[in-house]
């Protein structure tokens, strides 16, 4: 699988210079040009390579290094820079860069360079992006400005997310994400500022308790006129706090938003059907699915996890997993979603020897467990009953109205048939 690579240079149009680069070279690249902003992405994204500017004001590539080190010992590190002196490179020799570069770059040796750490994107990864796939049989075509660096959009129903709210957050002024417990929609929110050209620049997050009054629009405006910020504020609702406190002052909030040129995207709890959350903010509102229907989200979440924790405890080997501890993951009921999944796999690499992370260190309550036979047949039944699950709401609820469509070949009456019923397409068990 491609790795991604991070480029950091305090001037916008050198750092473009090489993205474009890279990126027509088939590589995943992110770009930052604060050294605070791109700290802030090596803490939440797995990089194989960073590419930084030496002379950056507030903080020099030397200082980033440092920092960078203590969170990844060994991540390899390419400085890029004009003419440095003797002192320079002694010092950041001796904080163990991997490899210094002088301007203007030679892009075949910078190129040869970059493919000893980190692998471009194959055809098939490439077209992963411009057509949807993953789980269901439909195809969605991509339509948001960028691959998410942040949020997971890997299988049809996390796309299908991420379209929805780009669609709503591209002309509007609110969107209100209703998000399942432990969920990610923080992460969907960074990629749309991105995507609404905030570059790197932080999203602020607010509680709920701070939209009071007549501060609104100054708490706004102020957002607008720092230039340090995104002009795109998350605003956390408590989790008990019911829909009809949000749907009563949607329309005040989203004038004061539209006034200041901000975004606001509220987050709340819920459990309401997607056409019924959608119905009831006035088509403003997404709902991010659980994983309970995202199993490829939960394999690339996973796999990052592991590769964060591991390259900063220096554990290299605990980026694999085993095959049970592989069907154990993607089989098991998150509960707690992308929060529960972070806190097991970081532990399981604490706990580590450096080796892989096995069934044992997960620590699971109730871990699936299953002989190698029978792994796929169960998770394809898992699929299939979260699916059938989600494809109710669409038949209001009515599972024989869902039966005649997906003519099973087991008699069905009730939700509790279809979540045992068995798969429709069995030869796919073979696999």
């Amino acid at each position: 699988m491609s790795g991604r690579i991070l480029v950091l240079d305090d001037e916008e149009d050198y750092a473009e210079m090489l993205r474009d680069l890279l990126l027509d070279h088939n590589y995943r690249v992110d770009m930052a040009t604060r050294p605070e902003r791109a700290i802030n992405q090596l803490e939440e994204i797995p990089y194989d390579l960073v590419i930084s500017d030496y002379k950056m004001p507030v903080m020099d590539g030397a200082d980033f290094l440092k920092r960078a080190r203590e969170l990844y010992p060994n991540l390899p590190f390419i400085l890029v820079s004009g003419l440095m002196n003797t002192p320079e490179l002694v010092k950041v020799a001796n904080m163990s860069v991997t490899l210094v570069m002088e301007k203007p770059l030679d892009t075949t040796a910078f190129l040869d360079y970059v493919g000893r750490f980190s692998e471009p994107m194959t055809e098939e990864e490439k077209a992963e992006f411009t057509t949807g796939g993953g789980e269901g049989d439909s195809q969605l075509i991509v339509s948001y400005p960028d691959e998410p660096r942040y949020f997971s959009a890997t299988c049809a129903s996390s796309k299908r997310f991420m379209l929805d709210l780009w669609s709503v957050c591209k002309t509007g002024s609110l969107a209100v994400i209703q998000e399942p417990l432990g969920g990610e929609a923080e992460l969907s929110v960074k990629d749309v500022s991105f995507w609404l050209g905030n570059s790197d620049k932080p999203v602020r997050v607010l509680d709920w308790a701070a939209l009071k009054g007549g501060t609104v629009a100054d708490l706004l405006q102020g957002l607008v006129d720092d230039e340090e910020s995104s002009n795109v504020a998350l605003v956390r609702c408590p989790e008990d706090l019911p829909i009809e406190k949000v749907t009563d002052r949607m329309t005040d909030l989203e004038t004061v938003a539209r006034r200041a040129g901000s975004l606001l995207v509220i987050v709340c709890g819920g459990d309401l059907s997607e056409a019924s959350f959608a119905q009831v903010t006035s088509g403003k509102g997404v709902t991010l699915p659980s994983f309970e229907t995202r199993s490829t989200d939960v394999a690339q979440y996973a796999r990052r996890f592991a590769r964060i924790a591991a390259g900063q405890r220096g554990k290299e080997k605990a980026t694999a997993f085993t095959p049970e501890a592989a069907y154990a993951i993607l089989a098991y009921e998150w509960s707690r979603n992308y929060r529960q999944l972070n806190e097991v796999i970081t532990a399981a690499v604490e706990a580590s020897e450096n080796e892989s992370i096995t069934l044992e260190s997960l620590k699971l309550d109730n871990a699936p467990e299953a002989e190698p036979s029978l792994r796929m047949e169960r998770l394809l039944r898992k699929a299939q009953s979260a699916y059938l699950k989600q494809a109710l709401e669409a038949f209001n609820g009515n599972a024989s109205a869902l039966a005649k469509e997906i003519q099973p070949s087991a008699s069905v009456y009730s939700e509790r048939d279809l979540a045992h019923l068995p798969l429709i397409k069995p030869d796919l068990a073979s696999l």
